[in-house]
């Protein structure tokens, strides 16, 4: 296995905090993607969401070679849960339902069973060939926020008043923490994410890779993934150089807030598994 380059940094810059994570052992290669807790929770002083990308890359660092995604999923969301309420006992804090607890979206590619795996919606190229999600409710807040900008807008405000005071923030955090329901659910609008509940067999991807001379993985906040880091870098700073509001080329849920480097933390890793 040999790792070609790999980048990871949070939206608020270097040396910032950073929901996203890489993992590298000699088993797994990993890209963990923290869920940013929009209320501001925090758990042995880190953001939910680093603290449940830190505990899955110990888990999964310690996992048996062999093991299979189901029985990694399992494992991985059980230590999170675990850790996770005893941190909030240990705190005495109490999420009101188990999708307020740390989660993450995860990418794996297994050295033994040459595999990648994937819950949530992170992004892998394998040879060229891209393999991308988006959850279809996250699709209808990008154009809901869109629509609210745009008559903002139109109302006569500039685009560096609502990237100063984004408006949308408000709108939005309602309905997102009201559709966590769906986390590993597995009717309409239902998702996979790393939580502590049962991840449904319909929610963990498995792709063969024994033949893969290339993979790339990243996590969303990149909007397109490019042959190499450089490439996905220089297309990422154009769209936060000409839509900063992140709602006209690639529609997010949320734009750049200043001060900040982009819209989300971001990571990327290239390797060729053989």
């Amino acid at each position: 296995m040999k790792i070609i380059e790999q980048f990871t940094e949070g939206k608020a810059g270097p040396g910032d905090l950073n929901d996203d994570f890489i993992s590298v052992s000699d088993n797994f290669i990993a890209v963990i993607d923290g869920a940013t807790s929009r209320a501001g929770h925090t758990l042995r002083g880190l953001p939910n969401g680093q603290f449940a990308s830190r505990t899955i890359a110990n888990t999964l660092s310690s996992l048996d070679k062999n093991i299979s995604a189901r029985d990694a999923v399992d494992k991985l969301s059980h230590i999170l849960l675990s850790e996770a309420e005893s941190a909030a006992s240990a705190e005495k804090k109490v999420f009101r339902e188990v999708w307020d607890f740390p989660a993450a979206a995860l990418l794996v590619y297994s050295v033994a069973r040459r595999e990648i795996w994937r819950v949530a919606d992170s992004s892998f190229v394998v040879d060229g060939r891209g393999h991308f999600t988006v959850f279809p409710q996250e699709r209808t807040w990008c154009e809901l926020r869109r629509a609210y900008l745009c008559a903002e807008l139109a109302r006569g405000k500039s685009e560096s008043d609502l990237r100063d005071n984004d408006p949308t923030w408000e709108l939005l955090t309602p309905l997102i923490s009201e559709c966590k329901v769906f986390a590993n659910y597995e009717g309409p609008y239902g998702y996979g994410v790393i939580n502590g509940t049962k991840v449904p067999d319909m929610h963990v991807e498995v792709y063969p890779a024994a033949h893969a001379n290339e993979i790339i993985f990243a996590s969303d906040g990149y909007p397109e993934v490019e042959p190499t880091l450089a490439d996905t870098e220089r297309y990422l700073n154009s769209i936060l150089r000409d839509d900063p509001l992140m709602y006209r080329i690639h529609p997010q849920v949320k734009g750049v807030k200043k001060g900040h480097v982009s819209f989300d933390d971001r990571s990327y890793i290239r390797f060729r598994p053989n």
